[in-house]
């Protein structure tokens, strides 16, 4: 089922203008269906790109996606990525 609206937070993260270059991914959410979850990122550069397990990102594979967070691996070293807080 495909979502109609983009969540604000999603839309707010995706058109943001930074200076910040500390961090070169940002996940802006998951979406599909639990057996072929997929990933919105926001790359440095605010390039947006849609993953899914398997693909190279800035040098490092996605490993797992799970409902709000992505699993990258670089020379065997994993970590997850989370959705920003919500801002209130």
């Amino acid at each position: 089922m495909a979502q109609e609206t983009t969540p604000p937070l999603v839309a707010q993260e995706a058109t943001q203008t930074t200076n910040d270059l500390s961090g070169a991914l940002t996940l802006l959410g998951t979406f599909g269906s639990q057996t072929n979850l997929q990933a919105l990122l926001k790359l440095r550069g605010g390039t947006i790109a849609t993953v899914s397990r398997g693909d190279l990102v800035n040098g490092q594979t996605v490993v797992a996606i799970e409902d709000g967070r992505v699993a990258l691996a670089r020379n065997g070293t994993a970590h997850w990525l989370e959705m920003p807080a919500p801002t209130s």
